[in-house]
């Protein structure tokens, strides 16, 4: 698939999906079904554009019984060629997605560095990796991480390590690093890091839930976030992926619970997820328009015909077999008929500079005479791809023909040609 076309599709599918989300969640308890929709979005925008709907349009018609085994054309040599616009937007996008992925990674490790360096403790159920005084409490999947003073005086961070067991029941660590990597994705996309800030602090919201037990907890757990947070000294270290959100993590603390009926409102973002996936097939089917019959050929299929054999010239009344007693052969069979193929097809240069690439479908009749006749492009995918499958065709030596009943008759036979570029 085209690298930047992808790219636009994943781009779409997370900004429309992104203002739903905002105007569903506004000010709304509903937590879970926040994550549920974060996380769906994301794995959504990934996957979509490779969605491949089955339908009538990109079937090929019922009596086309004989079809060759497919074969795939890649470019030749290229080297020494300029860069096309194409491939310099897609190398400096890749390497800056690639650098902010090197980020994410050098982060990850430093964490396991972290914990490393820092001695291991039990304080209840949970491993607690014992960091200097001053370091902000976060978790990274089983790993909880706390001050010193923490295991001095257990009982006035119960709240707080109630929080960071929070994160760690609910694997909240998956969700920071889905949204990290398509944030480095989709860097140039503003709305993607909004999306992931907003999976951030919904994760946030989750354990801060998880940790109020009880109603007269609120204003204590709010006074203990404000002193953590450095209301009167500021922490020494803060581990990555750790973010605090005092503002909007106090208010909702202090916000009333939303209605249950109002978790029906995230189902009108369902129609959204079915209308980007139709908009993706309608998108590849308008860059690989089938034909059904020569009228609806490019111009330069229509012209692609053969104009010099008989069997081109033979009255319609000529029965066109589509299985024979014995079939037409290629001199030397199947292999030598690709091997002819493959060495006879070059990739166009055109289609190279604009990274097209897809599967052309020809169809052709052997006729009585062992030669190839009514080549027609049955399925296309640019005008360059389809005129060069057909040139090479064209050229096919004689076939042997095809026998019904002891005489030689026309045969039809269908030949799927993938042009790929890697």
């Amino acid at each position: 698939m085209n690298f930047l076309l992808y790219l636009l599709q994943v781009h779409i599918a997370l900004s429309l999906l992104f203002i739903v989300y905002k105007a569903l969640s506004t000010r709304n308890t509903h937590f879970t079904a926040r994550r549920v929709l974060l996380l769906g979005i994301l794995l959504f925008a990934l996957v979509y554009p490779l969605f491949r709907l089955p339908g009538a349009a990109g079937m090929l018609p019922a009596e086309l019984q004989i079809t060759l085994p497919e074969l795939q054309v890649k470019p030749g040599g290229t080297g020494g060629r300029p860069l096309s616009a194409y491939q310099f937007v897609a190398g400096v996008y890749g390497c800056i997605a690639l650098m902010l992925g090197l980020r994410l990674a050098v982060r990850l490790l430093s964490i396991v560095g972290l914990r490393r360096h820092n001695p291991l403790r039990r304080l209840g159920s949970c491993r607690v990796v014992v960091c200097p005084e001053g370091t902000q409490p976060c978790s990274f999947f089983n790993w909880i991480f706390l001050p010193a003073s923490a295991l001095d005086n257990p009982t006035g961070w119960t709240t707080i390590v109630n929080h960071e067991q929070a994160h760690v029941r609910q694997m909240h660590s998956i969700d920071i690093l889905l949204g990290e990597s398509v944030a480095a994705l989709c860097w140039i996309n503003p709305l993607a890091w909004l999306l992931l800030k907003e999976l951030r602090l919904n994760l946030e919201y989750l354990a801060d839930r998880a940790a109020l037990t009880d109603e007269t907890e609120k204003r204590p757990y709010q006074y203990r976030l404000l002193e953590l947070a450095g209301a009167d000294r500021a922490p020494r270290s803060t581990l990555p992926f750790n973010h605090a959100f005092l503002k909007e993590r106090i208010a909702m603390i202090n916000h009333q619970r939303s209605s249950r009926g109002s978790l029906c409102r995230y189902l009108l973002a369902l129609p959204l997820f079915g209308l980007l996936v139709v908009g993706s097939q309608s998108c590849r089917q308008s860059t690989a328009p089938e034909t059904a019959n020569a009228q609806s050929m490019p111009p330069a299929t229509a012209e692609a015909l053969p104009r010099t054999t008989t069997a081109h010239e033979r009255p319609k009344q000529d029965p066109v077999f589509e299985v024979a007693e014995v079939m037409p052969e290629f001199p030397g069979g199947t292999p030598a008929l690709f091997e002819f193929i493959s060495r006879h097809l070059q990739y166009p240069q055109e289609a190279i500079d604009n990274q097209t690439e897809g599967r052309v479908v020809l169809q052709f009749v052997v006729d009585k005479e062992g030669k190839v006749s009514n080549i027609q492009v049955k399925r296309s995918i640019d005008p360059a791809l389809d005129q060069a499958a057909i040139d090479v065709i064209r050229t096919l030596p004689d076939w042997k023909p095809g026998m019904q009943n002891g005489q030689p008759v026309n045969v039809r036979y269908t030949l799927p040609v993938v042009f790929k570029l890697s």
